[in-house]
């Protein structure tokens, strides 16, 4: 077939072909590779942060105040909660990088050497499509103001103060307690 071209052009021929037959192996193997990468796996797991939540306070502003209603002599009160950040998710992800090196070599002496590097990242999900999640971070809370009847008394003042730091694990001088 190839017998009156010299070695040189059935050198590059037979590289066309092999090229052209490794692109279809590619071709055919590249549907299947994805199949499985949708699957949910564990094994090569990277996370990212994502910020998934907003600022949901109500409930913890209605806990608090609940709680802090029950000191003796608080009397009527309110809670303000304010926020720095909300509470972020990082979930899982499937990772799966690829490097591609190519060298070539022209007809005068020329090299040249190309190099390709390329990462997908898959977020693992559950059955229901939610995000399998790695870890959570709490809301960051900026700072806590309690109007209270009761907090004339200075003693009632300073339980009150104390009662939101524990609560909330927050230092002094994110809390302020007001008499109403």
């Amino acid at each position: 077939m190839f017998k009156n071209l010299n070695e040189k052009d059935k050198k590059k021929i037979y590289t066309l072909l092999t090229l052209g037959i490794v692109c279809a192996i590619a071709l055919i193997a590249i549907p299947s590779l994805s199949k499985e990468e949708s699957k949910p796996k564990k094994s090569s797991v990277d996370s990212q942060t994502q910020v998934v939540k907003a600022e949901n306070k109500e409930p913890l502003e209605a806990k608090l105040k609940s709680i802090l209603s029950q000191i003796d002599k608080a009397g009527e009160l309110d809670v303000m909660i304010t926020f720095e950040s909300s509470e972020e998710i990082q979930p899982a992800f499937n990772t799966n990088s690829t490097t591609e090196k190519t060298q070539e070599k022209d007809t005068k002496g020329g090299e040249r050497t190309v190099t390709t590097d390329s990462e997908n990242k898959t977020m693992i999900t559950s059955g229901s499509s939610e995000p399998v999640v790695i870890k959570t971070n709490e809301a960051k809370i900026k700072g806590v103001i309690v109007v209270a009847s009761g907090a004339s008394d200075p003693q009632v003042k300073e339980t009150l103060y104390s009662a939101v730091q524990t609560a909330l694990q927050i230092s002094g001088h994110q809390v302020e307690i007001y008499t109403k």
